[in-house]
């Protein structure tokens, strides 16, 4: 081979590796784009999913704050009935034959605040939804078989049964059943009828969440925000 003949196959194999390093190198940028663009797109899932993760803890922080100032919150904001607050009609309800025991009979009507407990179907209330609901919110029985809470030791209220024969002294027997439950008090024998009135609300409060009961006036009506707003005005003035 001549002088000339190999300068042309050293030109010609220099311009093939030129070539093939152009495109190694075109490959190579390609994969470095392709593996970049897959490396951000998992790094935004990963992103969503922390994110997602943070906003769940933060959520439940919030829902913890809320649920302490709930249990802090002033007895007045108590709601009762509440669906029934932007219903400004009377709520016509189908009267039942409730028991009424001497203890409730004995107080005079302007004296007493009384408060029923019942499912709006009237369907009856078996003794261990009443015990266990019962023992949950701080209730005993007295001598009488009548259900009373205490605050600071102090008589609060009374909760006596709607059926007969008015009291739970046969409360654990397997075929006690009633109507519901009298939630009532003599604010002429209480020395803060108002803070009485609060506190039973609370614990009416709790008691229709776990009975899943409706709350009535004694003369069978639902009782309303505007109802509760006018005993409260009564009892403060």
């Amino acid at each position: 081979m001549d002088a000339s003949a190999l300068r042309w196959t050293l030109a010609i194999i220099g311009i093939v590796l030129l070539v093939g390093i152009y495109l190694y190198g075109l490959q190579q940028n390609r994969l470095r784009k392709r593996a970049a663009r897959e490396t951000f797109a998992r790094e935004e899932v990963d992103s969503a999913f922390i994110e997602d993760e943070q906003l769940r803890k933060e959520l439940h922080n919030l829902g913890r704050i809320i649920n302490d100032d709930a249990a802090n919150a002033d007895l007045g904001r108590i709601n009762i009935n509440p669906a029934l607050e932007a219903d400004i009609s009377p709520v016509i309800t189908e009267k039942v034959a409730l028991y009424i025991p001497d203890l409730v009979a004995s107080i005079d009507k302007e004296r007493l605040i009384s408060h029923l407990l019942m499912h709006s179907d009237h369907r009856l209330m078996t003794g261990e939804e009443i015990n266990s609901a019962l023992g949950y919110t701080g209730f005993d029985i007295n001598a009488e078989g009548i259900m009373q809470y205490r605050h600071d030791d102090e008589l609060v209220f009374w909760v006596a049964s709607l059926s007969q024969p008015g009291h739970f002294s046969d409360l654990e027997e397997l075929e006690f059943t009633t109507l519901g439950l009298n939630c009532f008090f003599d604010r002429g024998d209480c020395p803060d009828a108002f803070k009485n009135y609060e506190l039973m609300l609370k614990k009416i409060d709790e008691l229709v969440r776990l009975l899943n009961v409706k709350v009535y006036q004694s003369n069978q009506q639902l009782l309303t925000i505007s109802d509760v707003t006018d005993i409260r005005q009564n009892l403060s003035s």
